[in-house]
């Protein structure tokens, strides 16, 4: 018989202890990560608006300071409780569960403020005797910073330059009249305006003040113009210059970094830029730019004295600068990263020109003079062409061979000459605010090298050598040559027919002869040196009563206050163009120039002399209109103190600096 395994009794009530334990469980688990919560994003928010209360102190004291820098730290103290009173920003703090402290360095006013909070609002449920924690909160702000501004004068007496130099380097035509340049030079855009704008075309400023991102000249152009607009009044009317008669005319153009001219020294760039910039300097200064990353090299149109034969052609090497900044910054270290530091153009400059001097020199070179030193030259190099007895031989008939004496004055009288550099710099080396304010400006005047002689056979080969990258080997201006030609004698019955050796064959022209240059040496003018301005010289821009000469940097610069008396680079270099040297040639064949010119003596040297005077009284007055009008257009003009300078004590802005 089967039995049967009895049956257990399980009742739902058995379970129901178990799930009780769990919800309760589940439930003070749930309870406890909404007091971690609760009381994280309490203190949080706590921590984030007393951070903003310490903030809106540390501003508002910095200002109160700067405007009275008699308070002490007491009474900056009652300015913090005063912004932090409950009426004006319901701080909940008392003298019991905060506090509240001020420290001042210079001009930089900390406010660090401590403030107890519950630690956790669901402790409180529970008795506790440390159931609060100490938030604390700091902010430094400076207010009313100096800035400080340099700027380079601009120049308008040769317009016809100034539109074919930023004409050629923009590649098309530009043909503003002096009242539009004019317009141009009486505006000034707000660069914090400007840079702004300029994020729409991929150029920015970062927080330490430096300019990234690159863009065409056409396009920053073109929102300088939109800017300009916005601005309304004869910043509207520049507007329209600028945009109709340049930017209009531009094709294209290279993309151009804009932080290469334009330079901030500051932490606070928004407070730096908030001032104005000329628009004409700024318009030269990007197509400067524009021209020197696209090693533009452009045909200026001079016309001088009536010649025909002159050939000006630049180069900009480096494009000029414009600096803002805060001069108590520059102050500590002039030549750091804050400093405020500005510099003209350096160009490269080719000048070719055909020398005026050949009608001058008819009197020289038919001087009796010429014919003792083309004897002394044949009997000393034994380049004689018949002698006594071969004439006597010859009556009846001969053919005779011998070199010639051929001796060349001024043959190519075409004339080059390379200028580098033309550059000046100006840096903020002091400043003053204290009973009346002042800046104090060092300058670097212009060095010039000048390199004189012949560059290449003809005009453009001396331009190619010119603005290469490689350097420059002058050949010197062929002033004496002392050549020969080879010629042939034919006498029958005594009559003498002459042929001139040319190639493979002969010619009855001279001028047609193959010439053997400087077989006995000669003389030549060249010159390469350096004109080196002054160095740095130092003046202090003061205000004056009505303060014209230090503006604020919002105003226009005064160029007219600044007597820097530096050496003018260009007297200098007609200076030293009177002073050119002959240079000697060796002879070909062999035989010493040194006994040449030793037996000619003073024949030779009244020669070289004249010759030397003529060329130097011709270059100068042809360099003088030059290297003036160009230098001046291009805006090099440091090297003749023509600097102005802005200077704002308090620029009404407060910033944290942490």
């Amino acid at each position: 018989m089967q039995m049967q395994r009895p049956q257990l009794n399980r009742s739902p009530q058995r379970q129901r202890g178990v799930t009780t334990i769990l919800a309760v469980l589940m439930m003070l688990s749930l309870f406890t990560f909404l007091a971690v919560v609760t009381d994280t994003g309490r203190l949080y928010l706590a921590k984030r608006s007393l951070q903003k209360d310490a903030d809106l102190a540390a501003m508002e004291t910095a200002l109160r300071y700067c405007r009275d820098q008699s308070l002490d730290v007491e009474a900056m103290t009652l300015a913090d409780l005063d912004v932090l009173s409950p009426a004006r920003n319901n701080f909940k703090g008392n003298n019991t569960n905060s506090t509240v402290t001020m420290t001042r360095v210079d001009n930089a006013v900390t406010a660090s403020i401590s403030y107890r909070v519950p630690a956790s609002l669901f402790e409180q449920l529970l008795p506790s005797d440390d159931n609060e924690i100490n938030l604390t909160a700091s902010a430094t702000a400076k207010a009313c910073e100096p800035s400080a501004k340099l700027g380079i004068s601009t120049n308008l007496l040769e317009v016809n330059l100034l539109n074919g130099v930023l004409g050629e380097l923009l590649g098309t035509n530009i043909a503003l009249t002096l009242a539009s340049w004019q317009g141009l030079a009486d505006v000034d855009i707000n660069l914090l305006d400007f840079t702004n704008a300029l994020a729409s075309v991929g150029i920015s400023v970062a927080q330490d003040g430096l300019i990234t991102g690159t863009a065409s000249v056409a396009d920053i152009l073109d929102v300088a113009a939109t800017v300009l607009s916005n601005a309304g009044g004869d910043s509207a009317v520049a507007a329209s210059i600028l945009e109709n008669e340049i930017v209009d005319q531009v094709i294209a153009s290279p993309n151009i970094a804009l932080g290469s001219i334009l330079s901030v020294a500051s932490t606070d760039p928004d407070s730096a830029l908030d001032v104005g910039l000329n628009v004409l300097d700024l318009v030269k200064g990007v197509i400067y730019l524009g021209g020197k990353d696209n090693e533009t090299v452009v045909d200026v149109p001079i016309a001088l004295l009536g010649l025909a034969d002159v050939v000006v052609k630049l180069q900009i090497t480096e494009a000029p600068q414009f600096a803002i900044g805060n001069p108590e910054l520059a102050k500590a270290d002039p030549y750091g990263n804050n400093a405020i530091y500005v510099q003209t153009a350096q160009i490269k400059t080719f000048i070719s020109l055909e020398l005026p001097i050949l009608g001058t020199l008819d009197s020289v070179l038919t001087n009796p003079l010429i014919s003792d030193i083309t004897d002394t030259a044949n009997s000393l190099l034994s380049l004689n062409l018949i002698d006594v007895l071969g004439d006597i031989l010859c009556l009846v008939g001969c053919v005779q061979e011998k070199d010639k004496v051929d001796i060349d004055f001024l043959s190519t009288p075409r004339v080059d000459i390379a200028v580098y550099g033309g550059r000046g710099e100006a840096r903020v080396t002091d400043y003053k605010c204290d009973g009346g304010k002042s800046l104090d400006v060092d300058t670097t005047t212009s060095t010039l090298s000048v390199v004189l002689g012949q560059f290449g056979d003809n005009v453009a080969e001396a331009e190619s050598n010119v603005f290469s990258t490689s350097p420059l080997v002058p050949e010197p201006l062929p002033i004496l040559d002392i050549g020969s030609v080879h010629v042939k004698k034919t006498c029958v019955l005594a009559i003498c027919s002459y042929q001139y050796k040319k190639g493979s064959g002969w010619t009855s022209d001279i001028n047609q002869a193959d010439r053997q240059a400087y077989t006995g040496g000669g003389i030549g003018l060249a010159l390469d040196t350096e004109v080196v301005g002054d160095g740095p010289t130092g003046q202090t821009i003061s205000d004056n009563p009505d303060a014209t000469c230090l503006p604020g940097v919002k105003d226009e610069l005064n160029f007219n206050c600044a007597d820097f008396e530096a050496t003018d680079p260009l007297s200098s270099l007609v200076t030293t163009l009177s002073g050119v040297q002959p240079e000697f040639y060796t002879p070909s064949n062999g035989n010493v120039l040194g006994t040449v010119t030793s037996l000619v003596g003073a024949t030779a040297n009244t020669l070289i002399s004249t010759i030397s005077s003529l060329i130097s009284s011709t270059l100068s007055p042809i360099l003088d209109p030059v290297l003036n009008s160009l230098l001046k257009t291009l805006g090099v003009s440091l090297a003749n103190a023509e600097v102005g300078a802005a200077l704002t004590c308090e620029n009404d802005k407060v910033r944290l600096t942490n």
